[in-house]
């Protein structure tokens, strides 16, 4: 489930924020304790693209941030404060009531069936997970899996010391309507959990037990995409965030990545072919990757360098 949040799908938190964040923001002393470490200055990865009238920056996001990192720096600012309009995945993300309505269709389960296809001791282990927030399978009986997994996933996120109300995408939005700058999104929410809801209950069930079987390993995994992305690092990146999802699910990786990287190009096409600065915010594991959007653009001919700095 970890994954989910790797592929830059946003409506996912979206969601928790406006059904089941008192679930999913419990928080620990580790959590305070990670919270108060020293500032890290970072340098995520940024690329441009330009023509005679047009300036294009994309901006690779995480959705989870540590606070005190200080990513917006100088060179991101002066990209983001130069753009007329920024483009999101989705351009309401902070639409809570949206969210809501539609947490209520695709999160829900009124059989109460959460618990099925799991093992004895899957359960007992899926409760261990959901003691710290105060939960339990009986208690999330009438949730989908992949909506408790996600629960799961934000909650050991934010023991971790990382916040999703602090994620690149929300502080971007926030200063792009602060700025009066044109908000807009290549997808809109329902289009996004359309995408993002499991096609299948087989694909539902594998990826609950896959969070279960990586459960132990939460802190490695989500320190190693971290520190790639504040090194900016693509080659990392590409090993922790695009091969990962790849080799756990080749149809989730087309679904989630390659699918819509795909919609998405053309339409930075028409932005080029258009006048001004804009300034684009996806989640980095959409411009990283031999399927990337930045390998789409370039293979119909356009020029994407990336911001060295």
């Amino acid at each position: 489930m970890l994954n989910i949040l790797k592929t830059g799908v946003l409506s996912a938190t979206a969601l928790l924020g406006a059904f089941l964040a008192p679930m999913a923001h419990a928080t620990t002393t580790e959590t305070v304790t990670l919270a108060a470490s020293p500032p890290t200055d970072a340098k995520p990865a940024l690329w441009v693209i330009k023509d005679a009238d047009s300036t294009i920056y994309l901006f690779g996001s995480i959705h989870v941030m540590k606070p005190g990192t200080n990513w917006f720096n100088p060179q991101v600012q002066t990209a983001f404060d130069s753009a007329q309009d920024v483009w999101f995945e989705v351009p309401n993300l902070d639409d809570q009531a949206a969210a809501a309505a539609i947490a209520q269709k695709y999160m829900i389960d009124p059989s109460g069936s959460l618990t099925s296809g799991l093992t004895p001791q899957e359960i007992t282990q899926l409760d261990a997970l959901l003691k710290p927030m105060g939960g339990s399978t009986a208690a999330f009986k009438n949730l989908r899996k992949w909506a408790v997994g996600l629960v799961v996933t934000l909650q050991q996120i934010n023991q971790l010391g990382y916040s999703p109300k602090e994620g690149v995408d929300v502080t971007l939005m926030a200063k792009a309507r602060q700025a009066n700058k044109g908000v807009r999104g290549f997808e809109t929410l329902q289009q996004q959990m359309e995408l993002l809801v499991p096609t299948s209950d087989e694909e539902e069930l594998k990826g609950l037990r896959t969070l279960l079987k990586d459960s132990a390993t939460v802190d490695t995994d989500i320190r190693n995409l971290f520190d790639a992305w504040t090194r900016g690092d693509e080659t990392d990146l590409e090993t922790f965030l695009v091969d990962k999802i790849k080799s756990e699910d080749a149809n989730v990786y087309q679904r989630l990545i390659v699918q819509r990287n795909a919609a998405w190009e053309p339409q930075i096409e028409t932005i080029l072919a258009g006048k001004g600065t804009t300034f684009i915010a996806v989640g980095a594991g959409h411009l990283i990757g031999p399927d990337s959007v930045i390998k789409m653009l370039k293979a119909h001919g356009i020029k994407v360098e990336r911001v060295r700095y």
